[in-house]
């Protein structure tokens, strides 16, 4: 079981450092941002939108490879998380405007001495792994979430 759980740590870190610097040729991504969020224009190849009190949004794409589904994304993901400190407090299942399902799952964790919230929404086809990250203060957050959240009901790929 370690050996299972050190193998999907490791393709975590791999899958979250490649995250950053995804560029995703051809895609489009399509959201509608939550009340009070702006959304950045000039990069296309991510989504990003950001709340004026600095709570962040960012959908992103990486290849599914290793080949996994959503719950092997998911426990990998989690298995990353809790090695550096996060703690995760809720999880529920959302539908996106094209029909995928996902897997919406809230973090805490605690950075210069302030509480703060990080949610990933995981959605899995044949070929990618779809990413939609939002993060921010506990508090800040906390008033971001239903909009967010309903926000990914929204999100899709072209």
């Amino acid at each position: 079981m370690r050996t299972v759980i050190a193998a999907l740590s490791g393709i975590v870190l791999l899958f979250l450092c490649i995250i950053p610097g995804c560029r995703t040729a051809g895609v489009k991504y399509r959201m509608d941002a939550p009340v009070g969020f702006a959304v950045y224009t000039e990069d296309t190849a991510l989504y990003r939108a950001i709340s004026a009190d600095g709570v962040r949004i960012r959908a992103s794409r990486v290849e599914n490879n290793p080949p996994g589904d959503a719950a092997m994304w998911g426990q990998a993901v989690e298995a990353h998380l809790k090695n550096r400190g996060y703690h995760r407090i809720a999880e529920q299942q959302v539908t996106a405007r094209n029909g995928w399902s996902g897997s919406f799952t809230e973090y805490a964790y605690w950075y210069n001495a302030e509480e703060h919230r990080y949610a990933v929404t995981i959605f899995v086809t044949a070929g990618h792994v779809y990413l939609v990250e939002a993060g921010g203060t506990a508090e800040r957050y906390a008033r971001k979430r239903d909009g967010i959240i309903k926000s990914l009901g929204q999100f899709s790929v072209e």
